[in-house]
């Protein structure tokens, strides 16, 4: 390795000392020398890594020399830094043949330690181009010979030609960034093998960025290359209001930017806007139209110099205080990196909201919600137009789009380049901010490290407070990027919006939802106390978070159900009738695909808001002495909307409710996890859970001393019962008993369970040797808790629990394997017991 690189070395300093000419043309190397590959006919021979193959070229005279995976030239340029401390002004043109597509080629790579990506491909499809310049159409085939080409002045142009003809106007680099060169560059090299077999005949480097008419002048190989002069602009819209809508659009065919709009499809008005100019091949525009009348539909197109789009229509939103119709908004998020699934979510979104109201789906959806991280870097430019306006395209131009802010994006400035929502700004700018739809207000919150503070929680309650105070607000939606708790990825957790956000929200009865991102899936619950719902809609596109894929994953109480699903979800809110329903759409995953079918459904009722009645008691009987394990028994659930949970409290006798012994929160449904192969089926871990009763297992609890409980019910409507009354119960002697009175345990021990197997129920001894908290556990196969025999203190002395073979809600367990596991002071220790039906 040290000869190779004093090798490298050596050659480039003699390729530096060298002068060159032919107006910047400094490189030129043919591999037409069978027995010297490497030799150079213009500038310094190149230093080969790794091993190559003479091969035939385009012609008899033309050679050729084959490199695949793994192996590359070091190709010492001897150009000098210009306008920074690296090389940012120069060009590549080569003659290359691939063997095949489905596959990645690489051209070049400008880190020297070949730690990262290449900076010029061939994608799998044919496309030339990289993820930060855009891509150029399928241009390349196999089996054919080609000239490309690239032109590079960073921070100006980064353009692709193939035989001479541009084909992509690229997204330029930064000066001394990632398309800058160091003294050398390492040709046809990528850090993870997509430097598949290429045939190389030609390779030429110049000192400056060749213009469009030296490329032509160069030629190639006569494929007929048809490049559009400029591509027909797809408007986005955003920020609408009754009376207004900012229309936007890419094209950098000039800086000139016009609306054309009107009330039919021959316009008739016309509004000039702005631009803000990132750089020559990427210019945003936009005009704002104003004066505009509410809830009618408008026709409208866009021009930029001679280039103009189709004519899209949209209707503009509802005034404030209209009391009928509907307000209907999808929303989606975390749909950075994957462009093509992401348009995939999209085009599934639209074709649904078609399907249940009708084809015109800017009078079907009145906003369309992302929940952010919609690029992978926000500092990179390229990735706004592919990752995420251009899978937008199908419903962009018709229904606005708004976002909360993702950590991908970063607080960048490019972001808030093409968001314009200083209209609705917040305490500290567009960084977060409100609008109305109606009488629905959205209010979009910066969950990012950097808005974290006290600033934006006092503009929340404060936008908050005045809708609670304004009769023309009914319905309020939170959206942020964060989530407080997610189960399939908690390390995304985030204690503001835990600790927060979500209790601000929860102080106002109007609020509704919060809705977020970051882990890539779906999860939905409610707050345990209040109206506020919780929807993680994170699976835009992005790939997935899986169950099993992270260790720490985490049954969390306020979440009802969680699937690691792509999806969407779509709010429809019935104005006159003060009521809403919300339906997410799966599209499964690469284990489970599913054909954008509905997998969750949740209402709210504004206008009948009585809660169920409040529950009575009926076992055991008040003043009952009861021995463990046994049942609470409350009376059936009263209600119109359907128990959703139950909240059973138990206390000591003189004690307070405020700080009960057993506060248990338990809902008709918990989805945790799946079956995993072959079917991976969502297991429901409540299913069949009698809401009305509640086990008494002991834990915690004295002998002979009394205790008070009570229980409330919650419906579907998330409104909570009154309390039942107080009952009383004696809790008699623990299924554990001593030997004899004086029988003095000297060592900790766990026993065999006896019978094992066993049906229906086994005995387990174990002895204390001394005196502190001791654990007995059942677990089953997969290390989940089934039941909780023994939790408290006990002295020296010999015990015996039995085990009825049920888990901790009191539901029959499944034939097969558990683990019983002891624990106390000094000693621990697991054994297996087999259950048989």
């Amino acid at each position: 390795m040290k000869l190779f690189y004093l090798i490298a070395v050596s050659t480039l300093f003699i390729f530096i000392t060298q002068v060159f000419s032919q107006d910047g043309f400094v490189g030129h190397w043919t591999f037409d020398d069978a027995q010297s590959l490497i030799k150079a006919d213009i500038g310094g021979d190149l230093v080969l890594h790794g091993s190559h193959t003479a091969v035939a070229g385009p012609t008899e005279e033309d050679g050729a020399v084959r490199i695949g995976v793994g192996s590359y030239y070091i190709l010492a340029h001897g150009l000098s830094p210009d306008g920074g401390n690296n090389v940012n002004e120069f060009s590549f043109v080569m003659d290359i043949k691939i063997p095949t597509t489905g596959r990645w080629h690489c051209m070049y790579q400008s880190d020297l330690t070949n730690t990262s990506d290449g900076e010029w491909f061939i994608n799998p499809s044919g496309s030339m181009g990289v993820g930060d310049t855009g891509y150029t159409d399928a241009l390349i085939n196999p089996d054919e010979w080609y000239r490309i080409a690239v032109s590079v002045k960073n921070g100006s142009r980064y353009d692709y030609y193939v035989d001479g003809v541009k084909a992509l106007t690229g997204a330029p680099g930064d000066i001394d960034g990632r398309f800058s060169l160091q003294p050398a560059v390492l040709l046809f090299a990528d850090n993870n093998s997509e430097d598949n077999i290429l045939d190389v005949a030609d390779v030429k480097l110049f000192s400056h960025a060749l213009s469009d008419s030296e490329m032509t002048a160069l030629g190639g190989y006569e494929h007929e290359i048809i490049i559009p002069d400029e591509e027909i602009p797809v408007p986005y819209l955003q920020t609408a209001t009754p009376t207004s809508i900012y229309v936007c659009w890419h094209s950098h065919a000039s800086t000139e930017s016009v609306v054309e709009y009107g009330t039919t499809e021959s316009l008739g008005s016309e509004m000039h806007g702005d631009v803000h100019e990132f750089n020559a091949a990427t210019i945003w525009h936009w005009a704002k139209l104003t004066d505009l009348t509410p809830e009618t539909c408008y026709y409208y197109k866009v021009r930029t110099d001679t280039v103009e789009s189709h004519i899209y229509s949209f209707k503009t939103p509802p005034l404030d205080d209209k009391a009928t119709g509907h307000i209907r908004f999808a929303v989606l998020g975390d749909n950075r990196t994957e462009p093509d699934k992401f348009k995939w979510v999209v085009d599934s979104m639209n074709e649904k909201v078609q399907e249940l109201y009708g084809a015109d789906i800017k009078e079907s959806l009145n906003l369309v919600f992302d929940v952010g991280d919609i690029v992978t870097t926000g500092g990179v430019l390229s990735q706004y137009r592919r990752e995420y306006f251009e899978p937008l395209q199908s419903v962009s131009p018709n229904v606005p789009t708004m976002v909360s802010i993702g950590n991908h994006e970063g607080e960048a400035q490019y972001y808030y380049d093409y968001m314009k929502y200083e209209d609705f700004a917040g305490s500290e700018g567009e960084r977060y901010f409100s609008f109305r739809i109606g009488r629905v207000l959205f209010i979009t919150i910066n969950s990012n490290t950097q808005l974290q503070n006290d600033t934006q929680i006092e503009w929340l309650d404060g936008v908050l407070q005045a809708a609670q105070n304004d009769e023309t607000v009914e319905w309020i939606f939170a959206f942020c990027h964060h989530p407080g708790h997610s189960e399939i990825w908690p390390d995304g957790n985030t204690a503001y919006v835990q600790d927060r956000v979500i209790p601000t929200l929860n102080k106002y009865s109007k609020v509704d939802m919060l809705t977020y991102g970051h882990s890539h899936n779906y999860e939905r619950g409610a707050v345990q106390e209040g109206n506020v719902r919780l929807m993680l809609n994170g699976g835009a596109g992005s790939a997935l978070d899986r169950w099993g894929m992270y260790s720490n994953q985490q049954d969390y109480p306020e979440i009802h159900k969680a699937y690691d699903y792509y999806c969407y979800s779509i709010i429809d809110i019935d104005i006159a009738a003060k009521s809403l329903t919300s339906t997410s759409y799966s599209l499964g995953n690469l284990d489970k695909p599913m054909d954008n079918v509905a997998f969750d459904y949740f209402i709210r009722n504004k206008a009948q808001q009585a809660p169920p009645a409040a529950p009575g008691l009926a076992a055991p009987g008040n003043h009952a002495s009861q021995k463990p394990p046994f049942f609470l028994q409350a009376s059936h659930f009263d209600g119109t909307y359907g128990i959703m949970s139950s909240h059973f409290q138990v206390i000591k006798d003189g004690g307070d409710f405020e700080q009960p012994l057993i506060d248990s929160i338990r809902d008709y449904e918990n989805i945790y996890w799946d079956t995993g192969t072959p079917n991976y089926n969502p297991i429901d871990r409540n299913k069949g859970i009698d809401l009305t009763k509640f086990m008494i297992t002991g834990t915690n609890m004295d002998d002979e001393k009394s205790y008070r409980w009570r229980v409330r019910y919650r419906d579907l409507n998330l409104q909570w019962s009154q309390w039942s009354e107080e009952f009383f119960f004696t809790n008699t002697a623990l299924s554990a008993i001593s030997t004899s009175d004086d029988a003095v345990v000297k060592e900790s021990k766990l026993y065999a369970n006896y019978p094992n197997p066993f049906n229906p129920t086994t005995s387990i001894q174990f002895d204390v040797s001394g005196k502190g908290i001791v654990s007995l556990k059942v677990y089953d196969a997969n290390g989940r808790l089934v039941n909780t025999l023994v939790d408290k203190e006990l002295s020296n002395g010999k015990y015996t629990v039995n085990w009825n073979g049920k888990d901790e809600f009191g539901r029959q367990v499944s034939s097969g394997i558990y683990f019983i596991h002891v624990l106390m002071p000094e000693y621990q220790k697991t054994q297996k017991a087999t259950l048989l039906k």
